[in-house]
C-alpha cells in the first residue's frame, strides 16, 4: 500500500506542476502584487478626472493659489462655469448637435447592422456567402482616407452632417458579433414555430428574434453611440466649414488657446467660443466642457454594462 501511493505521489505532482500558470492558486506576494497594479491603474485613471471636475468648479481664488490652471482640492467651489457654458453659446450648440448626430446615426447604424446580419443568419438567404465575403474583405483592405474623401466629396456631403454618418454607418465587426449571435443564442426551433405559424421574416425577427436580443443590441448600440459621440477627425476632415460642429471639435479648438495659444483661424475660433463667457475662469470654463462631454458616456455605460459579458461573449466566443 505504501509503495503504490509513493508511485502515484510524483506522477500527481508532475499533473499538478503541468497545469497552465493561471490555474495555479496566487501566491500572497502574487495576490498584493495584483492589488497593487489594480490600485495604481484606477488611480491613474482616476485622478486625472477628479482634476478635471475639480478644477471645473473652482473659482478663480482657487485657481490662483493652485498655480492658475488646474487645481487638486479647490478651497472655494462654483458652478458658474457650467451656467455659461450651457446658457445657450457656442458650447450648448455643440452639445446639441452631437446629441443629435450620436442619437441619429446609431439609430441608421443599428438598423442596417440588425438587417443584414439577421438576414446574413438564415442559411437560406439570397447569395448568403457571397455577401458575407464581401463584407468580410471589408476588415482587410480599407479603401484609404483619399478615396473616402473624393467618395464623400462626389456625393456632395461635404460640410454636411450625413458626411459623419454614412462613411461609418455601418461596421463589420458588429454585424459579425450579432449575427453570430443570431445564429448560436436564438434557438431555431422558435424560428420555425413562427413560421409554421405563418409569420414571415420581417415579423419574426421583430417579434422573436429581437426581443430575445436585447443584451447584444445594448451593447452594439453603446459602441456605435460612443463612435458617433467621439467623432472628431471625420468632422476635421470633412466638414470644416460646418457652422456648428462637434463638441469634439470645438474642445480641440478651444484647450488649443492653453498656454498662450495658437494664432490665425484657431485663435479666432476659440475666441468666438469664449465670446459672452467672462463671469467664470477660463480653465474653469474648458474643464467645465470636457466634463460634460464625459457625462453622457457616463450616465449610459452603468445601464449597458451588465449586458457585455452575456452578449459579447456569447455572440462572438460561442459557436
Amino acid at each position: 500500500m505504501s509503495a503504490t501511493i509513493a508511485e502515484r505521489t510524483p506522477a500527481r505532482r508532475r499533473r499538478r506542476s503541468n497545469r497552465p500558470v493561471w490555474d495555479e492558486e496566487p501566491s500572497s506576494v502574487g495576490k498584493a502584487a495584483k492589488g497593487l497594479f489594480l490600485l495604481l491603474y484606477a488611480a491613474a485613471i482616476l485622478i486625472p478626472l477628479w482634476a478635471v471636475l475639480a478644477t471645473s468648479v473652482a473659482t478663480e481664488e482657487a485657481l490662483l493659489e493652485g498655480g492658475g490652471d488646474m487645481v487638486f482640492l479647490p478651497t472655494e467651489v462654483s458652478f458658474q462655469a457650467y451656467r455659461e457654458i450651457l446658457s445657450g453659446g457656442a458650447v450648448t450648440r455643440s452639445l446639441l448637435f452631437s446629441l443629435l448626430l450620436t442619437a441619429v446615426g446609431t439609430a441608421i447604424s443599428l438598423a442596417l447592422t440588425v438587417g443584414a446580419a439577421y438576414g446574413l443568419s438564415r442559411p437560406g438567404s439570397v447569395w448568403h456567402r457571397k455577401f458575407l465575403t464581401l463584407i468580410l474583405i471589408t476588415m482587410l483592405f480599407a479603401p484609404g482616407m483619399y478615396p473616402a474623401y473624393l467618395v464623400v466629396q462626389d456625393l456632395g456631403l461635404l460640410n454636411e452632417m450625413w458626411a459623419l454618418i454614412l462613411p461609418v454607418c455601418f461596421s463589420a465587426w458588429n454585424l459579425i458579433v450579432l449575427r453570430t449571435f443570431f445564429m448560436t443564442a436564438i434557438p431555431g426551433e422558435l424560428i420555425d414555430a413562427a413560421r409554421i405559424d405563418g409569420a414571415g421574416e420581417f415579423r419574426t425577427m421583430f417579434k422573436v428574434v429581437l426581443p430575445m436580443s436585447k443584451a447584444i443590441l445594448a451593447v452594439i448600440g453603446l459602441f456605435y453611440a460612443v463612435g458617433y459621440w467621439n467623432t472628431y477627425f471625420l468632422a476635421v476632415l470633412y466638414t470644416p466649414g460646418l457652422e456648428t460642429k462637434p463638441i469634439q471639435v470645438l474642445i480641440q479648438q478651444w484647450l488649443l488657446t492653453s498656454g498662450g495659444g495658437p494664432t490665425g483661424q484657431d485663435a479666432a475660433a476659440a475666441a468666438a467660443i469664449a465670446s459672452g463667457m467672462e463671469n467664470a475662469p477660463a480653465a474653469s470654463l474648458k474643464m467645465a466642457a470636457v466634463v460634460c462631454t464625459i457625462i453622457p458616456i457616463v450616465i449610459m455605460y452603468p445601464f449597458i454594462q451588465k449586458h457585455f459579458t452575456k452578449a459579447v461573449i456569447t455572440g462572438a466566443v460561442k459557436g
